[in-house]
């Protein structure tokens, strides 16, 4: 495919990961230059403990904060190499924390696709990205732990399909029957703790119908970008393994 970026999607249970290390490998097997961003990595939809500072906010700080970037209106910081000083000034900016008070959902959209243009634009390589959940999962997540409404969530990544455009995006969507099947699944393949942390998770967050709604969100948004969508039934990949063989 003439993609320079593959997205991975699906709700938790549906084997993103595992699918997202098989196309990696079956990428660079065939000596073609790679990178694999899983989920919990440095993507520009999950900013986990980074801090999105408004550049006159940023200008006054007391301390000397090293930054990740500049983009037009904001710096990046990563609180985790900062101080434990300068980490508590700079909390209300955590575009990470979903109880984060400060950070509303339009703040949060706003300062993320500034960060997702800057992304793009230094990332323009002859390499194949694979990324894991960013441009469904971790966006709409954190627009709806920020009680956006669903026009507001669609706005937004319809945004980061433009933004995106450049790379040629093409994301394999990875479906099960529906949300519960997915999440009853996912608690029997994944640890008892897991399950129990994202439950008490969700329900702090009031968000409990989470999946659900991105289980209606993302078979609809999948068509913002070139896409297929991969049926599973169980521990039954057969759709998938077909579907990718013919891709790749």
């Amino acid at each position: 495919m003439n993609h320079k970026m593959i997205f991975i999607e699906g709700l938790p249970g549906t084997g993103k990961t595992t699918l997202s290390e098989k196309i990696f490998e079956m990428y660079t097997s065939q000596g073609i230059q790679a990178g694999l961003l899983q989920e919990n990595d440095a993507i520009p939809s999950n900013l986990y403990n980074v801090a999105g500072i408004l550049k006159n906010d940023f200008a006054s700080l007391q301390y000397d904060i090293d930054y990740i970037t500049k983009t037009e209106n904001y710096v990046f910081v990563n609180l985790s190499n900062c101080s434990v000083e300068a980490a508590s000034q700079l909390q209300q900016y955590n575009l990470g924390d979903p109880f984060n008070p400060y950070i509303s959902a339009q703040e949060y959209a706003r300062s993320t696709l500034e960060w997702w243009q800057y992304w793009v634009d230094n990332n323009l390589t002859e390499s194949v990205f694979i990324l894991d959940s960013a441009f469904m999962q971790c966006p709409i997540n954190n627009m709806i732990y920020r009680k956006a409404a669903e026009p507001e969530i669609n706005a937004y990544i319809q945004a980061i399909a433009e933004i995106i455009k450049p790379f040629n995006p093409f994301c394999i969507y990875l479906c099960r029957e529906n949300a519960k099947i997915s999440m009853d699944f996912a608690k029997t393949v994944k640890s008892e703790q897991w399950a129990k942390r994202v439950d008490k998770f969700l329900a702090d967050l009031d968000c409990l119908d989470v999946f659900d709604r991105r289980f209606d969100l993302e078979r609809t948004l999948v068509a913002l970008i070139p896409n297929i969508v991969c049926y599973i039934n169980d521990h039954d990949w057969s759709d998938v393994d077909a579907k990718i063989q013919g891709l790749f």
